[in-house]
This record gives C-alpha cells, structure tokens and sequence, in this order.
C-alpha cells in the first residue's frame, strides 16, 4: 500500500519500528526539522529542538515540543526514561515500581533528574518513596534498558523507497 501511495518508507528486519525511527531522526545529517507522528509514548524522548511529536491520544492529535513537554513534566525530554523506568509501561508490557505513580515518579524525576542519581542520594528521597524504591534497583535499571531507543542502527539508504537523501 505505502508503494501505490508513494509514501516513504524503510522497513528493516528484527528491528523495531521506534528504534527506526530514532536512528533516523539521530543520525540525520542536516538541521532538518522533524514532526513524528505516533502512538507511542516511548518516542517522547526524542523531542529536542527539532524534533516534536505528534500523538495520538484518545482520538486526538497532540503536539508536544520541547517546551510544552517541560510544562506538562517539569523536566527535560531526555528525562522521559528515567520517568518511564520508575513508571512502568503497561502497553508494553513493562512493570512500574508498585507504589509509584504518575505524581511521584515525576517529582522524583524533576527532584533528582535520573534515575541513577535517585539511587546514588537514595538517603534524600522521602521515606515513605524510599521505602517502595530500596530493593528494585535491578529492576528500575532493566526497565531503563528496555525503554531507551535504538540510535545507532546502521540505516541502509538505497533500501529506502521513495526517498531522496542527496
């Protein structure tokens, strides 16, 4: 369909859609400005200057840029992981730390930045927080590794169809 169309695509075996597309936006070689149109919230992370998200939210396209995602989360984009880490993500399938919230696991986030710094001054997190987060270490940092995208897939330029990059 995306042929008779004449849309532009790439479709790369073993390798998921999201991490596609972070590769590409990451990789691009010019100041290009970049709108991703999505469902997944994943891609968040990739709003920076010149990339926005377009998603898909209960019918409803919603633009998200660099500062209105800081507006709504009171942190940077870059952060959108470490906020997804202590979360969790049912979509895909990727359990939060029982306790933790959408309001917690971003005043953590804008408090500490990371979810590594969290750790590292586990001793100034509230108690009744540090107590659910002592002891799932291993698992925060599991979900980070499975939430971050892909940006180093080598892109095969001539496999993409309709595309011009010169």
């Amino acid at each position: 369909m995306l042929e008779k169309t004449g849309i532009t695509y790439l479709q790369l075996i073993n390798c998921e859609a999201d991490d596609i597309i972070a590769s590409f936006v990451s990789q691009r070689q010019d100041a290009s400005f970049f709108d991703v149109f999505t469902r997944d919230k994943d891609l968040l992370q990739l709003i920076n200057e010149e990339v926005n998200i377009l998603k898909y939210i209960d019918g409803k396209i919603t633009l998200y840029t660099q500062d209105n995602f800081q507006q709504e989360y009171g942190f940077l984009p870059s952060s959108y992981i470490d906020y997804l880490s202590l979360l969790g993500d049912n979509i895909d399938n990727i359990e939060g730390i029982k306790g933790i919230g959408p309001v917690s696991a971003k005043n953590l986030i804008q408090s500490f930045g990371t979810v590594e710094n969290i750790y590292q001054q586990i001793d100034n997190v509230p108690e009744n927080t540090k107590k659910l987060l002592e002891n799932k270490q291993e698992i925060v940092f599991l979900n980070k590794k499975i939430i971050s995208l892909e940006k180093n897939i080598v892109l095969p330029t001539d496999k993409i169809k309709n595309c011009d990059f010169d």
